[in-house]
Parts: C-alpha cells; sequence; structure tokens
C-alpha cells in the first residue's frame, strides 16, 4: 500500500543509517512524470520514496488544468506511449480530455497498488550533498523538521528541475542554445466557467464565423479569430484561439469547461515573485475574458467564474545540460538511438514567446527516440531528470515536452534505476551496457514498436541530400519552420531583405565573431525587396563578412564572394549565370554561409558541442 505521510513522525525514531537503507531510490515532484518514476522503481522490488512539495499528485494536470492530452501517434494512429501511461490512460477511457478530479483519483489509484512506494508531501529541499557526481545526500524539511535521506539514486521530476539546479547540475533557460536566452513560450491561466450552453458552442463551430473550428467528445477547439478580436487590458496578455475542454453537469444539463487560450507574458518563470504577479495579472484578465464571451460568443451569455486553478500552466523554464541533448535535427531525421527509452511524434509546436509574434510550428516528425543519456545531467552518475526540463533543446522540446512523452521516460528512468542498482553500476555504466539497455527496452514494449516502425524511423523528413545539411543548420537555430505539412516552400523565391534578415538573424543567435555593430544596419541597406538574385546573394554575404564591395557590379560581387570562399561548391558548379534563385538554392548559400561562422563557447556547450 502507499503512504501519503502527513507528519514527519514516522521518521523520528529512525537514524541516519536507518534511513539510508529505508529507500534506495527517491523520486522528487509529484508531476505526472514523477508518479511514473516512482510506481516504475517501486514495481522493480525496490523502496521508494516519492517526494511532493504538493499536498497530491498530478501536478501541472490537477494544479494547472492542462486536461487534454497531446498524444504520439505512429503513422498507422498507433499510441507510441505503452507501459504506466497507458495503464493511467486507460483508467480515463482512454479519453483525449478527462475530467481533472479523474485524472488525480487515477493517478492516486495507481500508487496505491505499490506496497513498496512511500509518499512523503509537503516537503521543501534545503540542501543536497554531491562528490564526484553522486549525489550522497538531500535534506528536506516539513514543519520546519528536517529529514536527512540518502538513496542511491536519484530521480528529478519536478517541473523545472530544481533539485538538479540545487545540486549543481548545468542548465540554460529559455532559448539560450540559440541565442536567445531571454525567451520562453508564454505561461498560460486555464479558466475554469461554469453555466455554459452546449449548444451555444456547438453553433459556433457550426458557423465557422471565428474560424475553423471543430467539436468532439466534450472539446471544442479553434475559433482563431477570437484571439485577433479580443482586446486585453493587459499589454502583456492575449488570447489564443479557444481550447475548451467540457464537463457537463447532470443536473442542469449545462457545462463546466476549462479554457486554454490565455498567453501570459513579461514573466521570469523561475521568479517566485514574477509567477505570482504573472497570477494575479490572469486573475484580472479573465473577469474581461467572460465579459468578452459572454457578449460575442454563443453558449457564454450566462457563464461565471467558477474558480482559479492554484497554479499557471508554465511551459519553460529550465532546460537541463545533458550526456547527450537531444538535438532538432535528431528530431528532423526521426533519429532512433541505441538507448531509446521513450518514442515521440508530436509536431515541434513552439507558442508564442511575445506578443509580437503568434508561435509556429517548425516541422512534423513521424518518429523519433528520446535516448537515456538524456535524462542524465552532465557530470552526474546517479540523478536523472524527467519532465520538460530533461537534456533537449529549446526547439525540440516543443515536441518532447509533452506529457506523455515525459511519463514514459519518467517510468523509464524508475526501470533504469532499478536495474542500475541491481547490477552495481551507475548510469553512465548501465547507459554502455547494451544488454541491459535491450532488457529495458523489452520491459517497456519498445522493441516490439521498434520493429514495427523500423521504416519509419532513421529517415530523413526531406530526402534532398544536397539541400540536407544546409536545411538543417538552418532549422537548428530556428531560422525556418515548416508548419505541420513540413513545408518550406523551396520552390518559391526569396526576397533580398528576407534573405538579408536571416543572414543578421544567424549572425547575432549564434554571436559569431563576424558580427560586427555595423553588420545588420549594412545588410538592411543594400537589400531590397526584389527577388534574391545570385549576385544580390553575394553581395550580401560579402557585407556580412565585413568585405568591401566599393566599386563593384554584376558579376564581380559574386567573383568576390567566391575569392573569399563565401559561395559552396554546388551553387558554383550548377548556376552559371545570375539568376533569381529559389528557396532551395538560398538556403543552400545561407546555410553554408553559417555553418562556417564561429558560435560562442557558452551556446557551443548548451547545443551540446554539435
Amino acid at each position: 500500500m502507499v503512504f501519503f505521510l502527513i507528519s514527519v513522525s514516522i521518521f523520528n525514531s529512525l537514524s541516519a543509517a536507518e534511513l539510508e537503507n529505508e529507500f534506495s531510490i527517491v523520486v522528487y515532484g509529484g508531476e505526472p512524470e514523477g508518479v511514473m518514476a516512482a510506481v516504475a522503481a517501486a514495481r522493480q522490488g525496490y523502496n521508494t520514496l516519492l517526494l511532493m512539495e504538493r499536498d497530491k499528485p498530478g501536478g501541472l494536470m490537477t494544479y494547472g488544468g492542462l486536461n487534454f492530452l497531446d498524444l504520439n501517434y505512429g503513422p498507422d494512429q498507433r499510441n507510441l506511449n505503452k507501459g504506466l501511461f497507458a495503464e493511467w490512460h486507460h483508467m480515463l477511457d482512454n479519453r483525449v480530455v478527462f475530467s481533472i478530479d479523474a485524472a488525480e483519483k487515477a493517478f492516486e489509484k495507481l500508487i496505491s497498488r505499490e506496497e513498496n512506494l512511500t509518499i512523503y508531501n509537503g516537503v521543501t529541499v534545503k540542501s543536497l550533498q554531491v562528490n564526484d557526481g553522486m549525489v550522497k545526500e538531500i535534506i528536506v524539511s516539513r514543519n520546519s523538521e528536517d529529514i536527512y535521506l540518502y538513496p542511491s539514486m536519484l530521480i528529478d521530476a519536478s517541473q523545472d528541475a530544481d533539485l538538479a539546479a540545487i545540486a549543481g547540475a548545468d542548465y540554460f533557460t529559455g532559448g539560450a542554445d540559440i541565442g536567445l536566452p531571454e525567451r520562453h513560450m508564454a505561461l498560460t491561466m486555464v479558466l475554469h466557467l461554469g453555466n455554459v450552453n452546449g449548444d451555444g458552442i456547438m453553433q459556433e463551430v457550426r458557423s465557422q464565423r471565428y474560424g475553423l473550428a471543430h467539436m468532439k467528445d466534450d472539446h471544442a477547439w479553434g475559433f482563431v479569430r477570437v484571439g485577433e478580436l479580443y482586446q486585453p487590458l493587459d499589454n502583456n496578455i492575449r488570447m489564443r484561439g479557444l481550447n475548451i475542454v467540457m464537463e457537463k453537469d447532470k443536473q442542469s444539463g449545462n457545462y463546466e469547461v476549462y479554457i486554454n487560450s490565455m498567453l501570459i507574458f513579461d514573466t521570469d518563470p523561475l521568479d517566485k515573485k514574477s509567477i505570482s504577479r504573472a497570477y494575479n495579472r490572469g486573475k484580472r484578465e479573465a473577469a474581461n475574458v467572460l465579459e468578452f464571451l459572454r457578449t460575442n460568443f454563443r453558449g457564454f451569455e450566462k457563464a461565471e467564474i467558477i474558480d482559479y486553478l492554484p497554479e499557471l500552466y508554465v511551459r519553460e523554464s529550465r532546460h537541463i545540460v545533458a550526456a547527450y541533448q537531444l538535438k532538432i535535427t535528431d528530431l528532423f531525421n526521426n533519429r532512433v538511438f541505441n538507448d531509446t527509452i521513450a518514442l515521440g511524434s508530436y509536431p515541434l509546436d513552439y507558442q508564442a514567446s511575445g506578443t509580437d509574434n503568434t508561435g509556429y510550428v517548425l516541422f512534423n516528425p513521424i518518429i523519433y527516440g528520446i535516448p537515456l543519456r538524456s535524462l542524465l545531467p552532465h557530470n552526474f552518475k546517479n540523478m536523472m531528470v524527467v519532465g520538460r526540463s530533461s537534456g533537449f533543446s529549446s526547439l525540440a522540446a516543443s515536441s518532447s515536452r509533452v506529457l506523455p512523452t515525459g511519463m514514459a521516460c519518467g517510468e523509464a528512468a524508475g526501470i533504469a534505476a532499478a536495474y542500475a542498482l541491481e547490477n552495481n553500476k551507475n548510469i553512465p555504466e548501465l547507459i554502455t551496457d547494451n544488454e541491459m539497455i535491450n532488457s529495458i527496452q523489452q520491459e517497456l514494449g519498445l522493441d516490439s514498436l521498434l520493429k514495427i516502425y523500423s521504416k519509419e524511423t532513421n529517415k530523413e523528413i526531406i530526402e534532398d541530400q544536397v539541400l540536407l545539411p544546409y536545411l538543417e543548420e538552418l532549422i537548428s537555430w530556428g531560422l525556418l519552420n515548416g508548419g505541420y505539412s513540413n513545408d518550406f516552400k523551396l520552390k518559391s523565391t526569396i526576397t533580398e531583405r528576407h534573405f538579408a534578415h536571416k543572414i543578421a538573424e544567424g549572425l547575432i543567435r549564434r554571436q559569431a565573431d563576424i558580427l560586427y555593430e555595423w553588420v545588420p544596419g549594412g545588410l538592411e541597406s543594400v537589400s531590397s525587396t526584389q527577388s534574391l538574385t545570385r549576385n544580390q546573394a553575394a553581395k550580401l554575404l560579402l557585407v556580412a563578412a565585413s568585405k568591401s564591395i566599393e566599386g563593384l557590379s554584376g558579376d564581380e560581387y559574386y567573383h568576390q564572394a567566391i575569392s573569399n570562399e563565401l559561395i559552396p561548391d554546388y551553387i558554383i558548379e550548377n548556376i552559371r549565370i545570375d539568376r533569381v534563385l529559389n528557396r532551395r538554392e538560398a538556403y543552400i548559400i545561407l546555410g553554408s554561409f553559417l555553418k562556417n561562422c564561429s558560435t560562442a563557447d557558452d551556446i557551443s556547450f548548451y547545443r551540446g558541442y554539435e
């Protein structure tokens, strides 16, 4: 059975030595990923302790109102995440949308079966002792009483990888790996409204007056024009298209709804005071959103705010630097690794990071693997991190952060911790043992899935082998996106100005040593809105490299760029005359130029030294 400890009295009679033997595996964080990790470890026969700051498990789902699942599907629409996730999901009747109460009960039911699992809630972490990459001691506190723990294996399942950060693990924030440390996806206050008429929502779906919209299984989504028409009170809050989860009140026949649409910007996701201010800003905005819906959206005429969920939905904060940093190019090439412990396929859906952008979909992978190495913080041996703060690049995380993937990683971490202890190994040693990795994959059910999808994995989205390395370069810095259909519009043209902006942005993001202060302005001054030609591309590269263009014209720009080794061989061999370039050709030139530029050391470190 599982114990929800509401006091520390159970530990009062235990010495430090006894505590050391009490729990071999400690999991920190009651997020869905943490529950999976703790249950998986306990099922392996190890006494496992789940430490939670909150009172109940479920984290983002139960406290932030995330009651909609972004599922990973294979090409045949088979759910890629099996094991404990599937067991939990079955308790929710395999629904994509679900009630928060049902999710919480499912978590509690899952863990209640485990006699080797103890849960200790309401704790805060005071300190960790680390020696030679091994976490030796954790001191946690509850009600001003300190508890000393000595785990053999530690799994950090907190949203922000707080435990790993305290332990001294390397990490970056936001988009620091693409030169944008202050950029992170918006926070959301999920609105909880009552007395909503479902027939009215269906009328809006059918009318399509707010744009394309759909409704299925008490879930309505789309309505992008709502975000365009809504006028916020707060200049740093926007509404996107509505995503509405509906729960029917059997007595009234009306619905309670949860709306995941409010985007809150200008917030530091690692600053508690900033988060608190954002929460209060969201509450003030909620009243304005309610009035807008009452006036403009059928079904909400009599709606009212039921309550405010305890927490905001935070999409991004820390990214741990791992033994292997999962790269966006891994997803682009549908890469599966020898130490793959989870599969993903969700589109790279990067949500808006500021009021001046609406977010974007970089591309849509077929199926990719997450290696165990990406759960292992750089230079650590007995600690893993699961959840959105694992060792994923900031752009790869726009897919791999979804909860089913995180829950699969959590289960894998719990099993890996047990396997390592059983075989007297640390995690790096376990990773290099192919036989044990194969056993873990079999236990997770991955071996059969990898056989089924063997033709889809390790296969590039773009088969053009000439273009591929240059397209990868541009995608990896967030300079291009192909959307859900992976359409990079390669046959269309590009303007001089657009090409110039891409050059400048690429240099700025990598903090290239050739980026002098006059370069962006210089590129702007010599570019126009006309379609890009071969010679004009060469001229812009010369300016970007701070090479003189004085007295040059026509083909002279091109020949000068060749003499400065700025033009790739493919272009030299295939474009013999000056003409308008298509995007494929422009991206080969641009990607080649940027690949040969330097990158700041810290950014290279965050990117896993590509």
